[in-house]
């Protein structure tokens, strides 16, 4: 009898203990938030990730990401093994908008709340699952770019007119389209400012250096007044043609990002001008993400306003020097 007692309060503790054990594994289990990068081709994506990284361990989530490599039937199917992982969050900046618009629906099927960032979809928020679009006016960017430069070629010639070569992102891909759209919203107003060639170079250096080649002998010299890229690494491949084989006479290279090293051209005058899209969407996105796991709702749109840097006043010189010893004293590529 003494033995059947003594059983029975070993199991009474036994059952106790792995109640507890379970209760804190529950409570030590950390909200899990799942990240569809489109590629990591390119340092402004790999700080966009480090950058999600940094900000999920800062809210003590769990995180994991995937990486699309420029393809979006791999980004497409790295969302489906993202969502089967059953996270709390899935946030996607989509390489390409109509391509990655079917994410709506895998999550509506899965109940897994969406954040799109960056790129936009073919979707609009609050459609399902589809919660929250986290971005820049990249129209409204576009059009500060052709803007500017229009100011200078009036300066320049005394009239609006003047050449102008440009090389879209990625085909397809939602700052290609509006980038392209603000900056021609402009330039269609000027019918003696023309866009002479305009080719994707896939946001990629090498690509620039290869077309901007190519264009080069295309336009002698007189035929190119200026430049627009829709980002910087292809603004700094076209430079670099242009200083290699000595077409100076193109002064004016108008581009998009805030690269550290666009800066540098910025206050070296080989730019003109620089619209700022930095990569650090990670304390907007995480702590939405962390809202949305709280049952919180979200605007259906944030902006995320962005700075322009050029040195063509006193003032704009100071803030283009400040931003760029910024960069440099925090050894930060924007």
């Amino acid at each position: 009898m003494k033995f059947k007692k003594t059983m029975l309060v070993a199991l009474s503790l036994l059952v106790l203990l792995t109640l507890s054990i379970n209760f804190a594994l529950a409570a030590e289990k950390k909200p899990l938030v799942a990240f569809s990068q489109s590629t990591m081709n390119h340092p402004w994506r790999v700080t966009l990730t480090n950058d999600m990284q940094y900000w999920a361990e800062k809210m003590n989530l769990d995180f994991i990401w995937a990486d699309g490599n420029n393809d979006a039937a791999n980004q497409l199917a790295d969302c489906e093994d993202l969502i089967a992982k059953k996270p709390d969050v899935l946030i996607i900046t989509p390489l390409q908008a109509k391509a990655l618009t079917p994410v709506v629906d895998l999550c509506n099927k899965a109940g897994v709340p969406l954040i799109v960032i960056d790129r936009y979809i073919d979707a609009e928020p609050g459609n399902g699952m589809y919660k929250s679009f986290i971005g820049e006016d990249q129209v409204a960017e576009g059009r500060a770019c052709a803007e500017f430069l229009v100011q200078k070629l009036h300066e320049k010639f005394g009239e609006d007119r003047g050449n102008i070569i440009e090389l879209q992102g990625t085909i397809g891909a939602g700052p290609t389209i509006d980038r392209h759209k603000g900056f021609v919203e402009v330039i269609d107003k000027y019918p003696n400012i023309k866009i002479i060639a305009s080719q994707s170079a896939d946001f990629l250096r090498e690509n620039a250096i290869k077309i901007a080649e190519d264009w080069m002998q295309t336009f002698p010299k007189g035929k190119i007044d200026a430049v627009y890229t829709h980002n910087d690494e292809m603004a700094l491949g076209v430079l670099q043609v242009i200083k290699s084989i000595g077409r100076d006479e193109i002064k004016y290279i108008v581009s998009i990002d805030g690269q550290r090293q666009a800066l540098k051209a910025v206050l070296d005058g080989d730019f003109l001008f620089d619209a700022a899209n930095p990569p650090y969407f990670g304390e907007t996105s995480i702590k939405a993400a962390v809202k949305l796991i709280n049952g919180e709702e979200l605007p259906l749109y944030l902006n995320v306003p962005f700075n322009v840097y050029h040195i063509q006043t006193p003032e704009a010189k100071k803030s283009t020097e400040e931003y760029y010893n910024y960069l440099i004293a925090n050894d930060l590529m924007y």
